[in-house]
This record gives structure tokens, C-alpha cells and sequence, in this order.
């Protein structure tokens, strides 16, 4: 017989995280989970759902601790993004303080094509980069965009695509991205879309992620097909983890 679940906390920051916001008001059970977001932009991914409980806010893994035993949560659902290594980390801990039932959604990685670059690091990607005079495109977030400033010429070289929130506008202008090679746009975005990005700022090299299909990462790395050089960050660390779907099959018992 399966266990019957009260209450759960979902840690969201990435689509997966909508889509079990979406699957739980279909299945009507969406009053017993909590959705975890760290910006103010991450709030408004829900906007398209009523009656979903948000709490916005950057969350330490003793903060996470406190609020699992005050909160009496069943199980907590990881789908942050599969790069989100540091937050992955506070909440298996803060499960395992309070042992309580720690599910992490993993977003498949997609095979990389021939003829793009693999790094294992943003470090690894900056070397690479320093090496030529060639303009480029980083989409590997706001974030870690001053891992990259100290490359020569940056702001002349450099096109940074990122969340169309204040935070990540701010990260680019005090990494140095010129204001004009901001691009703030929600994706995923198709191939035509990246290869006119491409052609209009006059790039040569885009940076990415393998964010799997969620992510848009086949389309990314087609441009490789055109000409262009592709520069793909590895995953920080090897998972193990469900699917959206086998996920959804473990919400049923709510």
C-alpha cells in the first residue's frame, strides 16, 4: 500500500518546478505543497497558477533545518536547476538532519554533439575565451558573470543573455557587460533565435550549460553546425535522481 504524504516542500527555480505546480492543481492537491524560490523573478514562474503557496527568499541550510521541523514537512522535492550545486547540498543536508525524505527531480542531460568544447568549469570556459580576440555569447547566468570579466577586452567581446529581472541586469553591469549587449529574454529559445542573436551582435562563441531539453540545449549547440564555437560547462556533479514524471507518480499519494 502507498504512503499517503500531508505536506511537502518543492524547491523550484527551474520549469520542472511549474510543472508540478501545474500537475498538483489538476490533481487538486496543490493547498499541501510549499514552493521554495530564491528571487522575486522565480515568484512570478507561478504567476499563470492560482492558489500557490510561494515563499520567496535565499534560504541557508540552517535556515532550511529550522523551517523543515517547524513546517512538519513529509518529503522535500529538489528541482532546482542541475547546476545549483551549493543549494542542492543545504537541502540533502537539512533533509538528513531532520531525516526526513529528501526526492531530488533531475533534469536529464542531453548528448553533446561533435565539434563542441567541453570544459569542466567557468575557469576552464575564461581560459579558452582569453586565448582569442573573438566576440562571444555567455548564457550561464547572471550570477557567475564576474568569473568572466577578467578576460581581455571583456566588455568589448562580451553578450551576456540572462533573466529578464532587475538582479540579473545588475549582475551584468557590475560584471561590465556594456548595457547594449544585455539581452534580457526568458527562454528556452529556438535555433533561429539563437543564430539571429548570433549574426546581429556579430559573435563567433556562445557559452553554455547542459541544461537538458528544458534548457534549450540542442538548439544551443547546433550552432556548431553553422560555424560557430560552442563552449559547454559540464555539470558540477553527477546525480542521481527522478524524472518529472516518475515525480509526479510519487505526488499521487497526496
Amino acid at each position: 500500500m502507498a504512503t499517503a504524504y500531508n505536506k511537502i516542500a518543492i524547491f523550484s527555480g527551474t520549469s520542472e518546478g511549474y510543472e508540478l505546480a501545474l500537475f498538483l492543481k489538476e490533481c487538486g492537491t496543490l493547498d499541501k505543497a510549499d514552493f521554495y524560490v530564491a528571487t522575486d523573478y522565480g515568484e512570478t514562474t507561478f504567476a499563470g497558477i492560482s492558489g500557490v503557496n510561494v515563499i520567496r527568499g535565499r534560504l541557508t541550510g540552517k535556515d532550511m533545518a529550522h523551517v523543515f521541523s517547524e513546517e512538519e514537512y513529509d518529503f522535500v522535492i529538489d528541482s532546482t536547476h542541475p547546476y545549483a550545486d551549493v543549494v542542492t547540498a543545504n537541502i540533502k543536508s537539512a533533509c538528513q538532519e531532520k531525516n526526513i525524505e529528501y526526492i531530488r527531480l533531475l533534469r536529464a542531460e542531453e548528448p553533446v554533439p561533435k565539434g563542441v568544447v567541453v570544459v569542466e568549469n567557468i575557469e576552464e570556459a575564461v581560459k579558452v575565451l582569453d586565448e582569442t580576440e573573438e566576440k562571444f555569447l555567455l548564457t550561464t547566468g547572471a550570477k557567475e558573470l564576474k568569473k568572466y570579466s577578467g578576460i581581455n577586452n571583456f566588455s568589448g567581446r562580451a553578450v551576456a543573455r540572462v533573466l529578464p529581472s532587475h538582479m540579473s541586469i545588475e549582475s551584468c553591469r557590475e560584471a561590465g557587460i556594456q548595457a547594449k549587449h544585455i539581452i534580457g529574454m526568458q527562454g528556452p529559445f529556438t535555433g533561429e533565435m539563437n543564430l539571429a542573436v548570433m549574426k546581429q551582435f556579430g559573435l563567433d562563441t556562445i557559452v553554455t550549460k547542459n541544461t537538458g531539453k528544458a534548457g534549450g540545449f540542442a538548439e544551443k549547440t547546433a550552432l556548431a553546425k553553422d560555424g560557430y564555437k560552442v563552449i559547454v560547462i559540464g555539470r558540477p556533479v553527477k546525480e542521481r535522481g527522478l524524472s518529472l514524471e516518475e515525480v509526479k507518480e510519487r505526488l499521487k499519494n497526496l
